[in-house]
């Protein structure tokens, strides 16, 4: 148990260096978008809350677990929109929370509205240190902080079609001698996040979605997400989907009435850590304050 300590403290003070500058890759990005890209603000054309959280290796000590809120919605009579994104991750010894402001301005173009995205907020978190009698190294606790960040993004999106391109977070952190935390900027190490998706129709009442995500750094190269969906009067969803880091994720949709939307994940890895366990697990809460009536007998869901 003490070399296990020693080594989760290891991959916490790593995960500090990096993990805060990634947007997480959610398996079910479409709960996320707001997360992923800040020009998604107001893209429901309505007041929208979103909850989801994603547990990762269940039944591992000590491992991920990522928690998103975030609210938005368009600005009356005007091209913009305005969010509200929280966002904590915990992993082993250490714990980091984001809190930003979301701004967007769109414009009509074509059958759809072309969103430009900016973001600005803080991040802070802290490692917590081990009590491992006489080794100082790791009985140390490192230094909190409080710095901020910023993103930028671009989203296209028509009644069947989307599409965006961002990099949710241009400031990163890193670790000095002294325990001291800073943020730093460099275009060499930014996170390109490209998503699309298309729902085509099959017959009454039945559509099939192929979605994808792209996530690409200089480092890590690409990973890529992509899946496909069945979809029934806009009401239930069940589909699958493939990631490139060697996982295949199950996701289900269910519109429980004309304001929540409920989506529920499972994700089965297949890397070399999942000889020990395979699970993930994510869920997701969406709830609309208006809606549109498209039926001609508006008692019809």
């Amino acid at each position: 148990m003490r070399i296990l300590s020693v080594i989760l403290f290891c991959l916490a003070l790593a995960g500090l260096l990096n993990a805060q500058e990634k947007a997480i890759l959610y398996g079910h990005y479409s709960f996320n978008g707001l997360a992923i890209n800040p020009a998604y603000t107001g893209s429901h054309d309505m007041l929208s809350i979103g909850l989801s959280h994603r547990s990762q290796w269940v039944g591992f000590e000590g491992a991920p677990s990522f928690n998103v809120a975030a609210i938005h919605a368009p600005y009356k009579n005007t091209h913009m929109a305005l969010g509200l994104l929280v966002m904590n991750e915990s992993i082993g010894l250490r714990n980091f929370t984001g809190i930003y402001f979301n701004y967007a301005y769109r414009m009509q173009v074509g059958a759809g509205k072309l969103s430009l995205g900016l973001k600005g907020g803080i991040g802070t978190g802290k490692i917590q240190g081990l009590d491992l009698g006489d080794d100082l190294v790791f009985s140390q606790n490192a230094n909190s902080y409080l710095l901020p960040n910023f993103g930028v993004g671009a989203y296209y999106y028509t009644r069947n079609f989307y599409a965006g391109l961002s990099v949710p977070l241009l400031m990163h952190y890193k670790s000095e001698g002294n325990g001291e935390v800073t943020a730093y900027h460099s275009f060499s190490n930014y996170i390109y996040y490209l998503t699309t998706g298309l729902k085509i129709s099959l017959a009454q009442d039945w559509q099939v979605h192929p979605s994808a995500l792209v996530m690409y750094d200089k480092a890590d190269k690409a990973v890529v997400n992509g899946g496909m969906g069945l979809l029934y009067k806009d009401v239930f969803e069940i589909g699958a989907s493939y990631r490139s880091s060697k996982a295949v994720i199950a996701l289900v949709d269910i519109k429980l009435n004309y304001q929540i939307k409920l989506g529920v994940a499972y994700e089965y890895g297949m890397s070399e850590i999942n000889n020990y366990n395979r699970n993930s697990f994510e869920v997701a809460l969406e709830y609309n304050f208006g809606y549109r009536i498209k039926s001609s007998n508006p008692t019809v869901f």
